[in-house]
């Protein structure tokens, strides 16, 4: 399998309701391929766009309809909301009336060709974030931001900070901070965490990781790199 890395992304447009980002994946000079979302499994993948041979992309996560899901693969796929975001507080009771709001988190946004998977889209403000969300227990976390797309079920507004706690060693646990301060719209969302702290690790017993994060609406998409991973 050869993986081919594509590194800058050019901010082209945004609209003001944030819904939907043209932009350039540097390098991609491929082909035609379409940009969509695997919530609900690969044979029911969601279009939000396409990108043309010379990396040029259109994503828009507005207008999106589901009646092409089948309900046993959505009841699978959505969950609580509190066990949705790529960080989670100790507790569902941190999240109050909000917990158990049904949600469905995408990491990534994937590429296919033809119907078939083809490539991976990762959404980072630094290369550096890639490698990490790659590969956590080894690659050191480094301050930044990286965007997901989240889908809610209703409109949420959530704004808490909360607690939890990593394990940096067998005998040591470090306390972490996440601040979520989003609205979210019923349908799909772009969401963006924000590393603000790491905490430093014995690199022999594992990577560092972030341990305070704060967890918004995307706030400026001029920041984000499009890195493409291709198979």
């Amino acid at each position: 399998m050869r993986l081919s890395l594509t590194l800058f992304f050019t901010f082209l447009y945004f609209f003001a309701n944030g819904q939907e980002i043209k932009g350039n994946i540097a390098n991609h000079e491929k082909s035609e391929m379409d940009m969509v979302l695997m919530l609900f499994g690969m044979d029911y993948p969601i279009s939000i766009g396409s990108v043309d041979k010379k990396g040029q992309f259109t994503a828009n996560l507005e207008n999106i309809s589901l009646d092409q899901i089948p309900e046993e693969n959505r009841s699978m796929s959505i969950g609580p909301l509190y066990f949705n975001f790529h960080f989670n507080c100790n507790s569902p009771e941190d999240f109050g009336g909000n917990a158990e709001k049904l949600a469905a988190r995408q990491d990534y946004v994937r590429l296919t060709e033809k119907g078939d998977w083809s490539g991976t889209v990762f959404l980072v403000s630094d290369e550096g974030i890639k490698s990490w969300l790659e590969d956590p227990g080894y690659i050191n976390a480094v301050k930044g931001s990286f965007y997901e797309v989240m889908y809610v079920d209703e409109d949420i507004s959530l704004n808490v900070t909360c607690k939890s706690s990593v394990y940096a060693a067998d005998d040591e646990e470090v306390e972490t901070e996440y601040s979520f301060d989003i609205e979210l719209k019923k349908g799909f969302n772009w969401v963006e965490y924000t590393i603000l702290e790491v905490h430093e690790t014995d690199p022999n017993i594992r990577a560092s990781f972030p341990s305070k994060v704060t967890i918004t609406n995307m706030r400026d998409p001029s920041k984000m790199m499009w890195i493409g991973k291709y198979y």
